[in-house]
């Protein structure tokens, strides 16, 4: 589904650096993989390398294939059209995600009219459902809304119906529930599951990037450690945290232990 090869993006300034250096990893269909490494270690600049959402001064080459169409080079039209439909992503801060000055109920219809060609009323018409299904009290009244207005968990249940709405091949979650209390998260990552498996077939890919290994352990089939901008260690969730084979990954694994158990 996503097949990434030695993706580098280099950052640039006075003190220019390789932040994410020669990353490749490749992610199946339905596949949960966790992106897994301390602040700093290139995560997040690694899934907007993918997106194509690179932020200024910063440039990536390598190669980033979704179901072979490689996006590397893509002008932003052509990559419009991949954001959606193809992929998506949840982001951290959703309430930097959303748009402050436009009502909730539009920004989630904008996706289905772009990509799935409703019209003005089926799409807001669906934008309630879907606000409904991911569990937010009085949708309707929740749709004429804006953001602000919403509690932090609401709004990250709007973004993750904006990035199922379309039924992506591959999702991205950038740490989707760190800014959010236990309960709330708890619920937050259930939502996610269940929500993955609503799309229906083929369910979407998911590529979970966290520092939280409570929480990728739970979400994740396979694990990918990041250090420095490049991965030390794969493999399969439980055998990786049971028994880490890199002095990076022991330090993460002892670090959530006993701040589990203090």
């Amino acid at each position: 589904m996503l097949d990434v090869a030695d993706l580098t993006v280099r950052a640039g300034g006075a003190g220019e650096h390789t932040p994410v250096d020669g990353v490749g990893f490749t992610v199946g269909a339905g596949e949960r993989l966790g992106l897994i490494g301390e602040s700093g270690s290139g995560k997040s600049l690694t899934a907007l390398a993918l997106m194509g959402m690179l932020p200024p001064g910063c440039t990536a080459r390598g190669s980033v294939r979704l179901q072979g169409r490689e996006l590397l080079g893509l002008a932003e039209k052509d990559l419009r059209g991949v954001r959606g439909s193809g992929m998506t992503m949840v982001f951290q801060d959703a309430l930097s995600a959303l748009n402050p000055l436009v009502r909730v109920g539009r920004q989630v219809a904008e996706p289905l009219r772009r990509h799935r060609g409703m019209d003005a009323r089926r799409a807001a018409r669906t934008a309630v459902e879907l606000l409904d299904q991911v569990g937010i009290p009085r949708p309707e009244q929740a749709a004429r809304a804006h953001p602000a207005r919403l509690s932090g968990g609401q709004r990250q249940r709007v973004c993750i119906a904006m990035a199922l709405a379309c039924r992506p091949r591959v999702l991205i979650a950038d740490e989707p529930t760190t800014a959010l209390d236990a309960t709330v998260q708890a619920d937050i990552l259930g939502l996610l599951e269940r929500s993955l498996d609503a799309v229906g077939e083929p369910r979407p890919a998911l590529l979970f990037i966290t520092h939280d290994l409570a929480v990728v352990s739970r979400v994740c089939d396979r694990l990918l450690v990041v250090h420095q901008g490049r991965i030390v260690e794969q493999g399969p969730a439980q055998d990786l945290l049971r028994a880490p084979e890199h002095s990076y990954t022991r330090t993460l694994v002892a670090d959530a232990w006993a701040l589990a158990h203090p």
